[in-house]
């Protein structure tokens, strides 16, 4: 498994490496620490200024080489934790525009998981995640995971590991979020709580009231009890599935809309981290679709969220 964690000298990032820490990734992964130092502002033209520009140029030429190698030395003190899991760990520093290179670190590392910290606000303005985040959520290809710092759960990680939400919905994606889950070796502490959400089929059922052919009372009655009936053994197969990964598993069938009973059950349940697949869209279609159901829970969740999107490329 080929692991990407952006970091920076911010209290997100530490939390992002606290997190990736935690998960335990496979001993045979490829683990690769980014920094991104944004480049300088050019200068005017030496022509005008020859002897101050020349100064300036000199004192701006020192400066920039003292903050790569505080970032050198910083990424080097994030990757020790990671040394004792028996990783391949390759420390990045480069220069340019976070985002950016984010993105061609994925493709020139094949990249499976991306890891990086957002500002974490809190209430109405959670939704304003960081644009380096919202960036990298829409356009990588890989699993996004999106950390919120959480000092409460750090202080809580000895006694009781992390409480994993999975959102499960029979998708490609989502399948491969089990995968991925059964490939990380979660604290021994930690549990899991599987969610299944039963869609309303309102189209149906106004198509059904429209026609006058069938009684929607009935249609409407019969599409829940087949959806939960269905759901119920999505649940239960998924709960078999991981049950060998020595975790508590519990499952959780709900009704209405995805997006917000994935964010009352992680309220609920007091998750550490939201597992969803996402829907495999297009770069233009996630940008227009803004209300999906991943990059909703994303915006508004209370915790950590792992966004899944299945490979194309054999890992």
């Amino acid at each position: 498994m080929n692991v990407l964690l952006a970091v920076d000298p911010s209290q997100n990032s530490s939390a992002a490496t606290t997190f990736v820490e935690a998960l335990r990734l496979p001993v045979s992964s490829k683990l690769y620490l980014l920094y991104v130092e944004e480049p300088q502002e050019k200068l005017p033209d030496p022509d005008h200024f020859p002897r101050v520009l020349g100064e300036v140029r000199e004192q701006l030429s020192q400066i920039r080489q003292t903050t790569l190698e505080n970032a050198r030395q910083l990424v080097n003190r994030l990757a020790a934790p990671f040394h004792v899991q028996g990783l391949e760990i390759h420390p990045v520093v480069v220069e340019g525009i976070p985002g950016a290179e984010i993105l061609t670190a994925i493709d020139q590392y094949q990249i499976d998981l991306v890891a990086l910290g957002t500002k974490g606000l809190s209430g109405m303005k959670r939704f304003l995640l960081g644009s380096v985040s919202e960036w990298v959520l829409y356009d990588a290809p890989c699993s996004v995971l999106v950390v919120r710092d959480q000092p409460q759960w750090a202080a809580a990680a000895n006694s009781r590991g992390l409480h994993v939400l999975l959102a499960m919905d029979g998708s490609s994606d989502s399948l491969e979020a089990v995968a991925l889950l059964k490939t990380l070796k979660l604290p021994s502490t930690s549990r899991l709580t599987i969610l299944h959400v039963v869609d309303k089929p309102t189209a149906l059922i106004t198509l059904a009231l429209v026609s006058g052919h069938i009684d929607a009372t009935k249609f409407a009655e019969d599409c829940r009890r087949t959806g939960q009936q269905a759901g119920a053994q999505l649940l239960e197969e998924t709960r078999r599935d991981l049950m060998g990964e020595e975790l508590e598993v519990d499952t959780k069938l709900t009704e209405g809309h995805a997006a917000d009973e994935i964010l009352n059950a992680a309220q609920e349940v007091q998750a550490d981290l939201i597992v969803v697949g996402s829907r495999g869209l297009s770069v233009l279609r996630r940008i227009m679709m803004l209300g999906g159901v991943s990059h909703k829970v994303v915006r508004h969740a209370p915790c950590s969220v792992l966004v899944v999107r299945k490979l194309t490329k054999g890992t």
